[in-house]
């Protein structure tokens, strides 16, 4: 067994689905978790091209999902508040 340091452990460790423990998450529709949670997917396997695919991802998943790209932003918004 290979033994590592705490910094190097921590450096391992993903933060995946921790969007879903926030109290502004847990207040969103189904389609809206669908929404969010699928824009989070969607942009984790390209973290690299973050900035510039967002707004593209985003118009594609609201249209999917059936929501308003206004909401999704604004549950950002709060998010980002909250912080």
């Amino acid at each position: 067994m290979q033994v590592q340091t705490f910094n190097e452990f921590n450096k391992t460790v993903f933060e995946k689905d921790e969007h879903k423990k926030s109290s502004n998450y847990k207040k969103l529709t189904p389609k809206m978790k669908t929404a969010v949670d699928e824009l989070f997917s969607t942009m984790e396997k390209n973290p690299s091209d973050f900035l510039t695919s967002f707004d593209k991802t985003l118009k594609i998943v609201a249209k999917k999902n059936g929501v308003k790209e206004k909401d999704i932003m604004s549950y950002f918004d709060k998010e980002m508040l909250s912080i």
